[in-house]
């Protein structure tokens, strides 16, 4: 069976102290805290479980997809979060478990056995990527949510800080236009005083020129004297 590439990124590396690690790609963000991990972070190493002398071997990724076709495989257990997804996949004319690791409904690794429990654990192993790689999944949809949540913030603070500016405009033309007619009701209270006061003058002088012309005709009124002797003696 040939090594492909993708064979090759999933490398088992085994400690001398008999603890082994799954060492994982480069591409797996991870974070204790939930957050991103920056690019130029380190891969990530899984603990395994189980002894290193399973018979756990890398399965040729075209034969697993050919199988798959042929509806050969019996699923017994699958994982899926976002893009990602884990499998344990049963072939039953061989007697045979597949732990496979999806993404995008595409086939990335797969690990075969006879052993059912240590075809579980390499299935937990590969479960264990899809929730590392989920996670900043989540924060993509935390973020996107979170900006989408901004812009409604700034829209409505854009909308009300241009009603405010239009209340600002307002009260100012208001301001000015009060300004502007305090000014001409001035202008024309003068003009009516400067008008009272010159009718105030006008009818003045109709009262003393009506007094005159009274005056001048009671002047002109003739006297009876006789009435007025005959009234003195009494």
């Amino acid at each position: 069976m040939s090594e492909t590439s993708s064979m090759r990124e999933f490398s088992l590396v085994f400690r001398g102290d008999d603890e082994s690690v799954v060492v994982a790609d480069a591409d797996i963000e991870a974070n204790v805290h939930g957050d991103l991990a920056a690019p130029e972070a380190s891969p990530v190493a899984w603990s395994r479980h189980y002894d290193p002398n399973d018979a756990v071997e890398v399965a040729d990724i075209e034969e697993v997809e050919a199988l798959a076709q042929d509806g050969a495989f019996t699923e017994l257990r699958e994982l899926h979060s976002f893009g990602h997804s884990a499998r344990l996949l049963f072939h039953g004319a061989e007697l045979k478990f597949y732990a496979a690791l999806f993404m995008d409904d595409l086939l990335w690794r797969a690990m075969k056995s006879s052993d059912a429990e240590a075809a579980e654990r390499a299935f937990d192993e590969f479960a264990l990527q899809v929730n590392q790689r989920a996670r900043s999944e989540v924060r993509r949809v935390q973020l996107d949510a979170t900006n989408m949540q901004l812009q409604h913030v700034i829209a409505e603070s854009q909308a009300k800080a241009e009603r405010l500016r239009a209340n600002i405009q307002r009260n100012a033309a208001q301001k000015q236009r009060a300004i502007e007619r305090e000014g001409d009701l001035r202008n024309h209270i003068k003009q009516l005083e400067a008008t009272r006061v010159q009718a105030q003058l006008n009818a003045n002088r109709i009262v003393r020129q009506i007094g005159q012309l009274h005056s001048t005709c009671a002047a002109q009124l003739p006297r009876y004297r006789g009435v007025l002797i005959g009234l003195r003696k009494k």
